[in-house]
């Protein structure tokens, strides 16, 4: 899968997922790779969500597949 930064995928009812980042992280003394990404529905402000990116990948990786 090719970089995910800066890509995103708009659903058919106008929701909108934008990866922002991913980055290095510490949790647990143990070094993730962490997604940073915004939520986005209707006229909403967008939530702004952290996931571990092996997680991220599996719930969200099909959206983003080339």
């Amino acid at each position: 899968m090719s970089d995910l930064v800066g890509r995103s995928f708009v659903f058919d009812d106008g929701s909108k997922i934008e990866v922002i980042q991913i980055k290095a992280r510490e949790e647990h003394s143990v070094n993730i790779e962490a997604v940073t990404y915004h939520i986005s529905q209707g006229n909403s402000l967008p939530r702004k969500l952290v996931m571990e990116k092996k997680t991220f990948i599996e719930h969200f990786g099909h959206l983003f597949k080339d």
